[in-house]
């Protein structure tokens, strides 16, 4: 049964730097990674932006799990990220 949690946009940011912070440091549990990026997913779909942050945004809000917003993420991003490690675009 899922629990529901309301906090501000700034607690969030605060529990999300904390829970990097955990991760940082070399505390390896997969449920804490997890809980990580899951708060990332959720504060993201609450924000807004512009350009690949709206873009990215958007996705947050669209998805209804965190696995269908990494995988919709990557589709946005993989083609991006491609171009940008091509050799092309390095310095030589």
């Amino acid at each position: 049964m899922p629990v529901e949690l309301s906090l501000s946009l700034d607690e969030a940011d605060a529990l999300h730097a904390a829970l990097e912070e955990l991760l940082e440091a070399g505390q390896q549990d997969p449920a804490l990674e997890r809980l990580y990026r899951v708060l990332g997913w959720r504060m993201l779909a609450t924000r807004g932006g512009t350009g690949l942050t709206r873009r990215l945004a958007d996705l947050a809000r669209q998805a209804e799990t965190l696995e269908e917003y990494e995988a919709a993420r990557e589709r946005t991003l993989g083609p991006i990220l491609d171009g940008l490690e091509s050799g092309e675009n390095r310095d030589p």
